[in-house]
């Protein structure tokens, strides 16, 4: 039986690609979240939500004035 292989590139070097691929991919978004982490937006959310509910309402607040506390006009809820 006869065979005909018309891949150029090998499977191993397509394989390499897509790993060099993947690792940019999760350095690039892995970035992107660090960035967003350590924004000062992010940051009084993670306060607000780690006070409890009676903590909030002693400040005047519930659970859901935060985003609009936080964010402002820059958000339309």
């Amino acid at each position: 039986m006869a065979s005909l292989n018309t891949n150029i590139i090998g499977s191993t070097a397509l394989s390499q690609i897509g790993q060099s691929l993947r690792g940019f991919a999760n350095a690039l978004l892995n970035l992107l979240v660090s960035i967003a982490e350590h924004s000062p937006r992010y940051q009084a959310i993670q306060y607000y939500n780690a006070l409890s509910d009676k903590e909030l309402a002693e400040i005047g607040m519930t659970r859901a004035d935060v985003v609009q506390k936080v964010f402002g006009a820059r958000i339309y809820l």
